[in-house]
């Protein structure tokens, strides 16, 4: 079965720059991958900010990595999921993981991938199906 897959910020940072179950993901290709401008905009940022834990790696090839690692994916733009906004408000106190949740939700996706607690509450696990890459892994392995 294919599956469409939302990743936030931390499942594209372990996934590019870590082995692990993250990086097993992005080279799944029978999963469909779906991620945002916001996502995006953040994974850059991050890996600007915490390139000294990222190996011995310039500012230019961690970019690059993301570049590489984003190309087969679908990348949401904010003007698409912006309608979806009140409703992640009503579902995610968080608020700088609100368009997150957006864009999950106008995606119609499978699956929403993180590692954030935040997106892990009755309320947001109600609309969509929040896992970590382990739990995602055990759940596709009993189909």
């Amino acid at each position: 079965m294919r599956f469409r897959i939302f990743l936030d910020t931390n499942i594209l940072i372990s996934g590019i720059f870590f082995e692990g179950n993250e990086a097993k993901i992005l080279d799944m290709i029978e999963l469909d991958l779906i991620t945002s401008e916001d996502v995006v905009d953040e994974l850059r940022r991050i890996a600007k900010k915490k390139l000294k834990y990222l190996g011995e790696r310039t500012p230019e090839i961690a970019l690059l990595e993301i570049d590489r690692a984003l190309c087969d994916m679908e990348i949401l733009p904010r003007e698409r999921y912006r309608e979806k906004l009140s409703k992640a408000k009503e579902l995610i106190t968080h608020e700088k993981d609100t368009p997150i949740l957006a864009a999950a939700l106008y995606a119609n996706v499978d699956y929403l991938l993180t590692g954030d607690s935040h997106f892990f509450t009755d309320k947001v696990k109600a609309v969509i199906k929040v896992r970590t890459t382990r739990e995602f892994f055990n759940e596709i392995g009993k189909a």
